[in-house]
């Protein structure tokens, strides 16, 4: 039998593989099911939110009639809408739909643990740069963590954990720094103050937890998610806004006695009688007069010794200044952008409820004309830690700047860089090295450090 040393042919003519080919083929699979590119776009606003917060003036007030003020949304809404959406992440990389239970919950939890542990270090290292930023990583890391507590739970039960943590968390964690008049660190900063509050982000954690346990493919979900929102945003929203109205009317009473001195007028130093008067020199030609009788000079020690406390003797004193009842309303009350106040997180939080829910009813329709913002929102510790590094380039540890200059130099940038990579590479580089220490931390078999959670 005659034999050929020639490969076989091909049955069928196949077609030729090219680089353009290629690329057009993975602009048209990318967001297809099962990954819902409504999140991804959800995703990347927060990301573009949060560079607009860290690279134009938005602690002025937004006023609707004034576009200047608009990017004044941006400031504390980002970093919520980030948080709802780790919530939501979490549960579709655990179930979807599905709550999981029994042995498959240990490798589960150690996933996540690994993801936490490696965004944490993530956070750590942006945080050594020294900008201005404030990181968000390392709570982020922090809140994968915790979330292995509740990834077994029922949606109902999430529920009731989100609200009460919504409403009374705050509340609490405000009680028990008044409290604390001589307490303070860096745990107690950690866990009940600082621009973002762990108590703030696990409530909306968990909020997204639940709110990722269901279909938002479904049109009905989407829009009750859509409608639940707005009227949570509502309500938040309008109770801030007339709390703080009542802030700064009291405020305002209170330093009516101040008003004396709006009209200064200024004297040569050679006009002006000092007799009977005992001054301070501060120098650069600025002192400060007090009639004798008002003014009592004390050491340095004596004044630290003042300062300080007398154990007991004191504390009720100190409590008293504090006033935890009023502290404890504020921080119910409070709507502000990182107050951590219960109103910022139903006002805040439902407009992430609101914004997600109308996304998911687009359902596939913007998947190529906001390819581009999805792409960011697929790489968010990419993009969010790439914005970082451009901003400690251009301005160096400490810099700062207001300019739309920059926000829109990076914004740019990112959205032509992630687009990019996810065409060209798919995954982003520190998305990839999240998954790849998750995975190797479920694989190494020591499965018994969560196993009694």
């Amino acid at each position: 039998m005659a034999t050929s040393l020639a490969p076989e042919a091909p049955l069928t003519p196949q077609p030729k593989i090219t680089t353009k080919s290629t690329v057009w083929n993975r602009v048209r699979s990318f967001g297809q099911p099962p990954r819902i590119v409504a999140l991804d776009i959800a995703r990347g606003l927060a990301v573009i939110g949060m560079v607009a917060a860290h690279t134009l003036d938005v602690y002025g007030g937004m006023v609707w009639n004034d576009p200047t003020t608009w990017p004044e949304i941006a400031s504390g809404r980002s970093s919520i809408l980030f948080a709802l959406l780790a919530g939501i992440s979490i549960a579709l990389m655990t179930g979807r739909s599905r709550v999981p239970a029994g042995a498959e919950l240990t490798p589960l939890r150690l996933g996540l643990l690994g993801r936490g542990l490696v965004i944490f270090l993530m956070g750590l290292v942006l945080e050594l740069l020294g900008t201005s930023v404030a990181v968000i990583l390392t709570f982020f890391g922090v809140v994968y963590a915790v979330s292995i507590v509740f990834i077994g739970m029922r949606i109902r039960s999430l529920l009731i954990w989100a609200g009460a943590l919504a409403v009374a968390g705050p509340a609490v964690a405000a009680g028990m720094q008044a409290l604390s008049p001589f307490g303070g660190g860096d745990g107690m900063a950690f866990v009940l103050g600082g621009t973002y509050s762990i108590v703030v982000w696990t409530a909306l954690m968990v909020a997204g937890l639940a709110l990722g346990r269901l279909d938002l493919n479904r049109r009905k979900v989407a829009a009750l998610t859509a409608a639940v929102g707005v009227g949570l945003c509502v309500l938040g929203t309008a109770a801030g806004a007339v709390w703080n109205a009542a802030e700064e009317t009291a405020w305002e009473d209170s330093s009516g006695s101040l008003e004396k001195y709006e009209d200064i007028t200024l004297t040569p130093g050679a006009e002006v009688n000092l007799n009977g008067l005992v001054c301070e020199d501060y120098g650069d030609d600025f002192i400060s007069c007090y009639p004798d009788g008002d003014f009592e000079e004390k050491s340095f020690v004596d004044s630290f010794e003042d300062s300080g406390s007398n154990g007991w003797a004191t504390y009720i004193e100190e409590i008293s200044v504090a006033s935890p009842g009023l502290t404890m309303l504020s921080a119910l009350m409070s709507g502000s952008p990182h107050s951590g106040g219960t109103m910022e997180i139903l006002g805040s939080g439902g407009l992430a409820m609101a914004l997600v829910g109308l996304l998911a009813l687009t359902r596939q329709a913007l998947r190529h004309v906001l390819l581009p913002l999805a792409a960011v929102g697929s790489m968010p510790l990419t993009a969010y830690s790439a914005h970082v590094v451009i901003i400690w380039i251009m301005l160096g540890p400490g810099g700062w700047t207001e300019g739309t200059g920059l926000f829109w130099g990076i914004t740019v940038g990112l959205l032509i860089g992630c687009a990019a990579w996810a065409i060209l590479a798919g995954r982003g580089p520190l998305e990839r090295l999240t998954g790849w220490c998750s995975a190797r931390l479920v694989n190494s078999g020591r499965h018994d450090v969560v196993a009694r959670l």
